[in-house]
């Protein structure tokens, strides 16, 4: 019997020895976001990039000048001024272009070409800054972080662009370089959100504790110039806001991972965000959606039934969601709380809704706004060559696309056979 008792206390011991610490599930995170960018998206994304970086890089620049030679001629028209100019036939030559240096592609790193902000002051149209040398040392280092991180959040933004890109801009992107305030804050919500959305909730954790400590303590915060919400007058209010949100999704990350412990911490940051929603009158999807998760908990049934009665009243919400709503208020006026958090208002479908609500307010912002007001330099030519970015990438898939391809032949085997019955039509004549 003695002996049964030392094997089990050891098994508890190695079971407990066998649960990781935090550092190691962050280090487990960042190599699943290694594999997470290797995509064929991403990769089309960076080479337009690199296509549209390489018309000002410096000749003398080894990796631009290998690069530019193996695109050929075409790297002449992909500049601010003609892409379209661009026909059919030089998308799919820009293709095959790719195909054929795809690793490479995957291997080189864009930030050994011009910055952004370089582009930017090179193709604007005051002459005055046509000859501007480009950006090098801690300038170049500068505007990469910015680049990286504007990019990273009007990806997530932009129905074009979209998540995967989003998550390569936010990879780039070491924010730690920008200096501590409510802008870098903002920016670091926003890669928070972004790891959040593709699963990776140990390097969403990290970002939104680094704003909270921040915020803990910083003197004489300032979101003045933030204004991503209708608080935007009340500096005060936004302080509280900004701090509540980060400890929402610091708690969704949480409550997604599978320790107990994270699921302790992951209530006490929803707790902090109600308290703080309080504060500020705060009363929409939210709110509803965590005091619903609480009240579950607390097993406070009938407060729980008033809250999803008031989700199921949101816009954001699918048919299918209110439905779903309206199977836990059933389950919840049986007394069977358990059915609810374990089946119908789990923690998926309340991360759900959190990430809902996030992405469609970030859809809403007027970034241009928001970028001059935060003293972004060339903000209108940055909007404008995102748009050309996005066509570049557009027609590249489009025109490399198998099936275009496939339309295109069948098109021209039509063709050549009108044209030979009609030549046939004329001999008999």
């Amino acid at each position: 019997m003695k002996n049964l008792t030392i094997l089990f206390l050891l098994l508890i011991i190695v079971a407990g020895c066998d649960e990781k610490s935090d550092e190691e599930l962050l280090a487990k995170d960042k190599k699943q976001l290694l594999i997470e960018l290797n995509s064929s998206k991403i990769n089309h994304y960076k080479f337009a990039k690199l296509l549209i970086k390489s018309t000002i890089a410096d000749s003398a620049n080894k990796k631009v000048a290998s690069f530019n030679s193996r695109i050929g001629d075409i790297s002449n028209k992909v500049n601010h001024h003609d892409l379209d100019s661009l026909s059919i036939m030089d998308y799919i030559k820009l293709y095959r272009s790719y195909m054929k240096m795809e690793s490479i592609i995957a291997e080189t790193d864009e930030d050994d070409f011009p910055t952004l902000f370089d582009l930017l002051k090179v193709t604007k149209s005051d002459s005055s800054q046509s000859n501007s040398p480009l950006s090098k040392g801690t300038v170049k280092e500068s505007e990469m972080v910015l680049e990286h991180s504007l990019l990273s959040v009007l990806a997530i933004a932009s129905r074009d662009l979209g998540r995967e890109i989003s998550l390569y801009e936010c990879s780039k992107s070491r924010i730690e370089l920008l200096p501590d305030d409510g802008f870098k804050a903002l920016l670091q919500f926003f890669r928070g959100i972004i790891f959040f959305e593709k699963g990776l909730y140990y390097l969403s954790e990290d970002e939104f504790s680094k704003n909270i400590n921040w915020q803990n303590k910083a003197q004489n915060l300032s979101f003045q110039k933030i204004n991503f919400h209708e608080f935007e007058t009340d500096n005060e209010t936004i302080i509280i806001y900004i701090h509540a949100l980060n400890h929402l999704f610091r708690g969704c990350d949480r409550l997604m991972m599978e320790r107990e412990i994270d699921e302790k911490r992951a209530l006490k940051d929803f707790e902090i965000f109600i308290d703080d929603t309080h504060k500020i009158g705060l009363d929409d999807e939210l709110t509803w959606s965590i005091e619903t998760y609480l009240y579950l908990k607390n097993e406070e049934h009938d407060l729980a039934i008033a809250s999803l009665s008031k989700l199921k009243s949101s816009k954001l919400l699918s048919s299918k969601e209110k439905d779903r709503i309206n199977e836990a208020i059933a389950y919840l006026e049986d007394r069977e709380t358990g059915q609810v958090l374990n089946g119908v208002y789990d923690k998926y479908f309340l991360c759900q809704i959190a990430s809902s609500y996030i992405i469609n307010l970030l859809a809403e912002v007027d970034w241009k706004a928001v970028l001059k007001a935060n003293n972004v330099p060339h903000t209108d030519e940055l909007f404008i060559y995102i748009d050309q970015l996005n066509g570049l990438l557009e027609n590249l898939n489009k025109y490399s696309s198998v099936k275009y391809l496939n339309e295109k032949k069948d098109q021209l085997k039509q063709k050549s056979k009108d044209l030979f019955n009609d030549a046939m039509s004329l001999m008999k004549e």
